[in-house]
C-alpha cells in the first residue's frame, strides 16, 4: 500500500524514493525469512482487496522467483535509501548488510542443494561479495573488544556496528542477561562448539602443540583465542556443582553477553543494546562468498581475500592469521594444514573459513541456518557425540555423563534424532493454512505430508 500511494504525497522525489526503498528493505528481510522457513511461498506484489480471492489464495512461486524479487527489493534499496539519515535508522548500508547476508545464504543453499536443481548460485554468491566489499570501505572498524558489541549499554556511535536494537529501562528491556544469572538452568555450548575455538598459533586443537586438552576447565582455556575466552565463563557450572545457584547444560557458561553496569541484572529487565547488522558478519560473509566463487570457477582467490576479512578478526582474537597457498589449501606461518576434524567433502579453505564464522558468531543465531544452507544438517545427528556432550568433569554422583566422563544433558536414547534430507530442510506448512486454501492451492512440503 505504501508503494502504490506514495506518490500521491507531496514531498521532494529523493523523499518518495528513499521511503520506497524502506518499504522494499523490509519487504525483502520478510520474505527471506519465509523462504528460509518454507522454500517456495506466494509473492505478493502488489496490495490485495478483500473480493480478490485468487490473488489472495494463489499458489506457491517457486523459490527462484521470489529470491530474484527479493534481490531486485534490495537493489532498489541500495540505489535509493539515504546513505546517512536519522541515527539507528535504515540506510544504505544497512541495505548492503542485508544484501550480504541474504544473497551468501540463497547463494550456498543453490550450490549445495543439487537435487533441487537451482539455477544461479554464482550470481548470489557475486553479489554477497560486491555487497560486503562496499561495506569493508564503508570506514566502520573492529572494536579493540570482541564481547563490546554483546555487552553494551548504549550502542550509539559504536564503529563496528550498522544498526542495532535499542533497550532503555522502562520502555523496552530483555532477559539475556537475567537467564545467564539466575537459578534457571541454562542451555551450554557443546564440546564440539568449543572445540571449535583455535589456539592462538592458528591451528585447531587437533593440530596445536598447545592445546592441552580438556580434562579441567583451565586446560581447555589455556592457549586459545580470546574468542574463547570472552565467550565462556572461566568456571564450570552443573548439576552438582553449582555456582552461585547456576547450572549449564554442558557446564559451560555463555559469559559474552554478560555486562554488570545494567540497571538491573533481574529478568526481563535488562538494557544492553543488541546488534544486528555489524562488520564482523560482513567480514566473515566476504570471505565465506569469495571461497564459494573460487570453488565455482568464477573467482580468484588471493591471500588479500584474507588479510582483509577473517584475519582481522583472528588479529582481535589474538590468533595467527591464515594464509592462501593455492587451490583450496591453507596455512600458518607457512605450513600447509588440514585439520583432522574436516569434513572429507569440505575443501580446507571453506572449511576454515566456515571455523571463522561460527566462532566469531558464536552465540549470534546463525548456526542453524548455515547448516541448512551448506545442506549439512546431518551435522545435527545425536551419533556425532560432540554435537550434545559438553565440558569432561569428575563424578559427582548427581550429574550426568558418558563413559569418557563428558557432561551429557540427556540419555542416549532420549538424545535419539536423526536429520532427515530433505523433510528437516524446511518447515511444514501448518494445517490450517492450508485448509484455509482451496483444495489443492497450498501444498506441503516434501516429507511433512
Amino acid at each position: 500500500i505504501m508503494l502504490e500511494r506514495i506518490d500521491q504525497v507531496p514531498i521532494p522525489d529523493e523523499a518518495k524514493n528513499h521511503w520506497k526503498g524502506i518499504a522494499r528493505f523490509f519487504r525483502a528481510f520478510t520474505y527471506f525469512t519465509r523462504v528460509k522457513d518454507y522454500g517456495d511461498v506466494p509473492w505478493l506484489g502488489r496490495s490485495m482487496d478483500i473480493s480478490d480471492t485468487a490473488y489472495i489464495y494463489k499458489s506457491r512461486d517457486p523459490r527462484t522467483l521470489v529470491m530474484d524479487s527479493v534481490l531486485a527489493d534490495l537493489d532498489f534499496a541500495i540505489d535509493n535509501l539515504r546513505e546517512e539519515d536519522q541515527p539507528n535508522t535504515i540506510n544504505r548500508n544497512v541495505a548492503l548488510a542485508l544484501k550480504s547476508r541474504v544473497c551468501l545464504y540463497e547463494g550456498t543453499w543453490r550450490k549445495y542443494h543439487t537435487a533441487l536443481q537451482l539455477p544461479d548460485a554464482a550470481k548470489f554468491l557475486l553479489a554477497a561479495k560486491d555487497a560486503s566489499e562496499k561495506l569493508l570501505a564503508s570506514g566502520k572498524t573492529l572494536n579493540k573488544d570482541y564481547k563490546t558489541v554483546y555487552n553494551s549499554i548504549d550502542l550509539d556511535g559504536n564503529p563496528e556496528v550498522f544498526l542495532y536494537k535499542k533497550y532503555l529501562p522502562g520502555y523496552l528491556t530483555h532477559s539475556v542477561i537475567g537467564y545467564l544469572t539466575s537459578s534457571t538452568p541454562m542451555a551450554g555450548p557443546t564440546k564440539s562448539a568449543i572445540d571449535a575455538y583455535l589456539c592462538t598459533d592458528g591451528l585447531p586443537v587437533g593440530l596445536s602443540p598447545l592445546y592441552q586438552g580438556d580434562d579441567n576447565l583451565q586446560n581447555t582455556r589455556a592457549n586459545r583465542g580470546m574468542r574463547l575466552l570472552e565467550s565462556i565463563d572461566s568456571v564450570l557450572c552443573y548439576n552438582g556443582n553449582l555456582v552461585s545457584g547456576r547450572s549449564s547444560s554442558t557446564g559451560y557458561r555463555p559469559a559474552k553477553f554478560l555486562q554488570p553496569a545494567v540497571a538491573n541484572p533481574l529478568a526481563p529487565y535488562n538494557d544492553t543494546d543488541a546488534p544486528l547488522f555489524w562488520l564482523a558478519e560482513v567480514l566473515v560473509n566476504y570471505a565465506e562468498a569469495a571461497a564459494e566463487l573460487a570453488s565455482l570457477g568464477q573467482y580468484t582467490f588471493a591471500q588479500a581475500d584474507l588479510d582483509k576479512s577473517v584475519n582481522l578478526l583472528r588479529a582481535r582474537a589474538g590468533v595467527e592469521p591464515l594464509q592462501y597457498k593455492g587451490g583450496q589449501e591453507v596455512a600458518v606461518n607457512g605450513a600447509i594444514f588440514t585439520d583432522p576434524a574436516k569434513d572429507p567433502d569440505v575443501p580446507s579453505l571453506i572449511w576454515e573459513i566456515r571455523r571463522e564464522r561460527r566462532t566469531e558468531l558464536m552465540f549470534d543465531g546463525f548456526r542453524f541456518q548455515d547448516l541448512m544452507s551448506w545442506a549439512k544438517g546431518d551435522y545435527m545427528n545425536t551419533s556425532n557425540k560432540n554435537i550434545w556432550r559438553g565440558a569432561k568433569v569428575p563424578d559427582n554422583g548427581t550429574v550426568l555423563r558418558d563413559a569418557e566422563g563428558y557432561i551429557t544433558p540427556y540419555t542416549a536414547a532420549a538424545a535419539n534424532r536423526t536429520f532427515l534430507d530433505p523433510k528437516n530442510y524446511l518447515q511444514p506448512i501448518p494445517s490450517g493454512q492450508i485448509a484455509l486454501y482451496p483444495a489443492g492451492n497450498l501444498s506441503q512440503n516434501p516429507g511433512w505430508q
